[in-house]
């Protein structure tokens, strides 16, 4: 035991040192990012529906786990937003459209975004269906009232996603503004068209 006190006091610099380098080996490791999670191209600010994508619009951030048909940043920039994005959302492509998602349309052709919160009203609803959007006082009173008739749904959240959702629907400019104005004092509800 005397021989490993000895030992100990001459040599106490050296295992002083080793210790030292030892801690700070550990801080470093402990400092140092998790390599774990999935890059994941996401909005750095909130996002107009229609807006089309620029580069300066994305960032990349590491999640655990990356949503099903994530977007490279390249496959974004270009695209048209499919319905209003929050800050941070991932993209994917069903939250986007194809950069010439409105040709066919006509030049007065705009993606309009709709919330229905009578989701037993979009049984059955989706892309491409063409609908009527028909609003409602909440309070009952006024008439009913249809507000877009015949208008192509371009975006629908999967069936079993539906809470007060948006549909994005493509219109005219004049009957977007018509939406706009409805909602300000109606619920909307869909019926399919005939």
């Amino acid at each position: 035991m005397d021989t490993l006190r000895r030992l100990t006091f001459q040599h106490h610099r050296l295992l002083a040192a080793i210790f030292a380098g030892l801690a700070v080996l550990t801080a470093l490791s402990a400092l140092q990012e998790s390599p774990d999670g999935v890059r994941v191209v996401v909005a750095r600010h909130d996002l107009a529906s229609g807006h089309v994508i620029e580069e300066s619009d994305l960032r990349v951030v590491t999640l655990t786990s990356a949503p099903d048909h994530a977007l490279r940043t390249a496959q974004a920039v270009g695209r048209r937003v499919a319905g209003p994005m929050r800050t941070g959302e991932p993209l994917t492509d069903h939250r986007v459209l194809q950069a010439d998602a409105l040709d066919g349309y006509g030049d007065d052709a705009v993606l309009t975004s709709v919330t229905v919160p009578d989701v037993s009203s979009l049984a059955g609803v989706r892309v491409g269906d063409r609908v009527d959007v028909i609003a409602v006082d909440p309070q009952g009173e006024s008439r009913a009232e249809v507000v877009a008739r015949d208008v192509e749904v371009v975006t629908a959240p999967p069936q079993d996603e539906r809470d007060a959702v948006a549909l994005g629907l493509v219109t005219t400019e004049e009957v977007a503004l018509d939406l706009a104005s409805a909602a300000l004092e109606s619920r909307f509800t869909i019926m399919q068209s005939a």
